[in-house]
């Protein structure tokens, strides 16, 4: 067990190395030897976990075309639906709101064209992270995530894909977009919380 582990380590009985922060790290390589040493036999190899978000998709090019021509629509609905969230607080379109929503429209387009939404899920993961390290209050990354997966729902909706079950397949993965993004925004605040203790 991981705490019999830890006692072990403690009382120097098996071989690890204490990172800067006092976790406990254990070579592979040496466990193997000390087991060996013992007359243990090395650990079976581990099969893959499957993921628990699964990345990969049937691909949709046409959905993916469809998404890719809709940008400035996109980008319309998307304002529209994030002046109905931040209702009085006089939020104007910015050019850089705007490219952040055309970025993550290409990326989602690319990975529902190929198959594998990592590449999408990671930067939207970067987009959180981005404002939880800088300081940015954290509801709006979240809310300009919720408001682009309203947006593409809407304007999808104008122009229905041709098999029914590739709106779902968008909506899902704009969902785990916005998870990401909840995800790396946490990531962040951790990371700027730690070095100002630093």
């Amino acid at each position: 067990s991981s705490s019999s582990l830890r006692a072990w380590a403690a009382a120097g009985r098996v071989p690890c190395v204490r990172t800067p922060g006092g976790h406990r790290r254990f070579e592979l390589d040496e466990l193997v030897r000390w087991l060996a040493e013992r007359g243990g036999s090395p650990p079976a190899p581990q099969s893959r976990m499957q993921e628990l978000v699964p990345t990969r998709i049937e691909p949709m090019p046409d959905t993916a075309e469809r998404l890719a021509s809709a940008g400035d629509a996109v980008v319309g609905a998307f304002e529209e639906e994030l002046a109905r969230t931040r209702r009085g607080a006089g939020s104007r379109p910015t050019a850089t709101r705007q490219a952040r929503v055309l970025g993550a429209l290409e990326s989602l387009a690319d990975g529902i064209a190929g198959g594998d939404l990592s590449g999408c899920y990671r930067d939207a993961e970067w987009e959180g992270f981005r404002s939880g390290a800088s300081g940015q209050p954290g509801d709006a990354p979240l809310t300009e995530a919720l408001a682009l997966r309203r947006a593409v729902d809407r304007v999808l909706g104008a122009r229905a894909p041709d098999r029914p079950g590739d709106r779902r397949a968008v909506e899902r993965a704009l969902d785990r977009m916005a998870v990401r993004v909840a995800a790396g925004y946490a990531d962040g605040v951790r990371c700027r919380l730690r070095s100002t203790l630093e």
